[in-house]
């Protein structure tokens, strides 16, 4: 049999959606390695059969060269910049040949999508993966306790918060953007079920975030929605006929699905909401509260402006994120770990500290572990997949660019730079790189 373009686009969807599937499931690591390894020489062979497209000097393929020379910068910083070689060359070895890997297999799947139009359905479907799964579990651990949980005696049934916020995010990103190109155009009848198909799947994500007592994932979901609105609401308001009305009864049905979560979650959330603004202004105050360098819940949170306590998962994230802003200031190429950077430069400045693990903040750890330079390799390839991608037709590169828009202040506030959501994070970033690329290098009146 004959490896030719068609067949091995088909292995590369087959792995991605398999893997999407699969990806936060525990007791799952084999079969994760290997779809990693079916679709990265799937991503090597599809590479090969398409190198003219790849190897031309085009603007389109900025992002794909960014995001590769971040690996070069890897290499570089382990010769000469990094604060813990043994530890850095210890997660060369696994952690970033997986992301290279991840890389590989993520341009194959950006080939394969963008080269064939009926494999994206699969993509779509398997991308509410994680939030029907986290739904389901949920419902089934109603079932066997023979109650109605609360959501905060629902977290980590079966799996953490961050899978619920993260993949959640990167599934209504998706649904946004399928949203805004069929709002693009007229509205015929045929186009019902997928605007009904993405609706549902806004609920899915919602609802999971809602039943995780996920704060970042419901922050990040509902801006994601209320953008949505907007450029609703002008079509709505700027159309006509059944464009205008579909519209309409969207735009309703948004507002009440936002209204409906947001006070479900607020009413079930942990505190923290209502007082954000003072307890972020503690938090800030670092050489003045020392809390944060102790065992999170070992003491209690400072006093904020309105005398109460601060809430603590907003005191110690944005206290973290601070003290992680100074270090990467004071060493701006970083200490050389993806897992360890925050634990370990504190280590190496000599500060005392009982908190062994992330920020919290994706971008920060980042920026600790491989300092100024590759965290601008990272926010520069964001910033050019979207003014690219503005520039194209598509559902594809609106998929890129709500991504990018997604996890550009969802890095602020949540662990994307932590084991294999990193993982996912470059995966993501080389998918999108790669749609921006072949949707630019398309003739024009040529069929994606």
């Amino acid at each position: 049999m004959k490896l030719n373009n068609k067949l091995l686009s088909n292995i590369s969807v087959a792995s991605v959606c398999t893997l999407l599937w699969i990806w936060v499931l525990p007791g799952t690591i084999a079969l994760r390695h290997g779809l990693l390894g079916i679709g990265c020489i799937a991503g090597v062979l599809l590479i090969k059969e398409n190198w003219a497209k790849l190897s031309s000097a085009k603007l389109n393929l900025a992002p794909l060269y960014l995001i590769s020379s971040l690996f070069v910068w890897v290499g570089i910083h382990y010769l000469f910049f990094s604060l813990n070689p043994a530890l850095e060359l210890s997660e060369i070895k696994s952690l970033w040949v997986r992301s290279f890997a991840g890389c590989i297999m993520a341009v194959g799947f950006g080939i394969s999508l963008s080269q064939y139009a009926h494999l994206r359905k699969y993509f779509y479907i398997s991308i509410f993966a994680v939030p029907l799964i986290n739904t389901i579990t949920y419902f089934y651990d109603c079932y066997i306790t023979d109650s109605i949980l609360k959501p905060n005696d629902f977290v980590k049934f079966y799996f953490a918060k961050i899978e619920t916020a993260y993949f959640g995010g990167i599934a209504t990103a998706v649904a946004v953007a399928n949203l805004i190109f069929l709002f693009s155009g007229r509205i015929e009848k045929k186009s019902y079920t997928s605007i009904a198909y993405y609706f549902f799947g806004m609920v899915l994500v919602l609802f999971s975030a809602m039943v995780s007592s996920t704060k970042n994932g419901m922050a990040i979901s509902i801006a994601l929605c209320l953008l949505l609105s907007i450029i609703i609401a002008i079509r709505a308001f700027g159309g006509a006929g059944g464009t205008k009305k579909v519209a309409i009864i969207v735009l309703m049905f948004l507002m009440v699905l936002v209204t409906l979560i947001g006070y479900g979650h607020k009413s079930f959330a942990l505190k923290g909401w209502s007082t954000i603004f003072e307890d972020v202004k503690v938090a800030v105050d670092i050489d003045k509260y020392n809390q944060w360098q102790f065992r999170e819940g070992a003491v209690e949170a400072p006093l904020n402006s309105l005398g109460v306590p601060a809430a603590l998962n907003t005191y110690v994230r944005f206290a973290y994120i601070t003290i992680g802003t100074r270090l990467i200031a004071a060493h701006p190429f970083g200490y050389g770990s993806i897992n360890q950077s925050f634990n370990g430069m504190q280590d190496y400045e000599k500060i005392y500290h009982e908190h062994t693990g992330q920020v919290h903040s994706g971008w920060v750890d980042f920026g600790l572990g491989y300092g100024i330079p590759g965290l601008g390799l990272v926010i520069l390839t964001l910033l050019l997949i979207i003014m690219l991608g503005i520039r194209q037709q598509g559902e594809l590169p609106l998929v890129a660019i709500m991504y990018c828009l997604m996890l550009t202040p969802f890095g602020f506030i949540a662990e994307i730079s932590y084991k294999q959501y990193f993982e996912a994070t470059l995966f993501f970033i080389a998918f999108s790189s790669t749609i921006v690329a072949f949707v630019g290098l398309q003739k024009p009146g040529q069929k994606l």
